[in-house]
């Protein structure tokens, strides 16, 4: 789940994703590679590190298993937690092999889910070069920005070149989902929307709507919407992402 700007709905979409995969069927683990901990205060949770414990900068460097530190919110989701001292991740993968370094942590958990989403800061560096390198593709978002197709651009082309250096050719880009809560529906905007809409390498999963009361609703009791609001347009606009995304075939 990558942009790597901030701002268009990465975490949004990461916690409403997740939802919508568990209602249909699916175990999932979010991994929270962002150490503003954002997916992690999603679902009411603490980061990890604040009783001085173990975090997932132990487990990449450190080669510490992960999963006693994976937090389970929901029967078919649970999430690893982001720590404050992955703001210096970046400085730390780079004296290692950070190509592997998310792929080895990520295989404890071989087996265990179905999926797993891994929400990523709005940044291009090693760290998140590194998520790309474990990942099997993306889901990207971006907003009704000028800055957006730029962002699209370079987040497309660091893709390519992790593939390069990972010695892989089988990431997918499985589209894009766009925030309209900046859209100002002006001529300048609504041309923006339809370039975004029409992107030629990254197929439309969807939009979202602005901020509305099921989003804020939910989002205030650490549920994802499908759980709070399952009949409401809003959670049916997520379960359609998932189908649009291959994550999970239509019935």
């Amino acid at each position: 789940m990558c942009n790597q700007k901030g701002g268009v709905g990465k975490t949004t979409t990461t916690i409403n994703l997740a939802g919508s995969l568990a209602s249909f069927g699916q175990k999932v683990l979010i991994v929270d590679g962002d150490p503003s901990g954002n997916a992690t205060d999603g679902f009411l949770l603490n980061l990890l590190g604040e009783d001085g414990g173990l975090t997932q900068v132990d487990c990449l460097i450190n080669h510490a298993d992960p999963r006693p530190l994976v937090a389970k919110p929901f029967e078919n989701i649970h999430v690893l937690p982001a720590s404050q001292d992955m703001t210096f991740l970046p400085t730390q993968l780079r004296t290692m092999n950070w190509t592997t370094a998310y792929r080895r942590m990520l295989a404890h958990f071989e087996g265990e889910y179905d999926i797993i989403l891994i929400d990523t800061r709005p940044a291009i560096d090693t760290d998140t070069d590194a998520i790309t390198a474990a990942a099997h593709g993306s889901i990207m978002m971006a907003s009704v920005h000028r800055w957006s197709m730029k962002a699209i651009q370079l987040q497309l082309a660091q893709h390519q070149k992790v593939m390069v250096e990972a010695d892989r050719d089988d990431f997918q880009e499985l589209g894009l989902v766009i925030s309209t809560a900046l859209y100002g529906r002006g001529l300048y905007d609504t041309t923006l929307l339809d370039s975004l809409r029409n992107h030629p390498r990254l197929k439309p999963l969807g939009e979202i709507p602005f901020r509305g009361k099921e989003l804020g609703e939910s989002g205030a009791q650490g549920l994802p919407v499908q759980f709070a609001f399952p009949k409401q347009d809003t959670a049916g606009f997520f379960r359609d992402i998932a189908q649009k995304s291959g994550l999970v075939i239509a019935a």
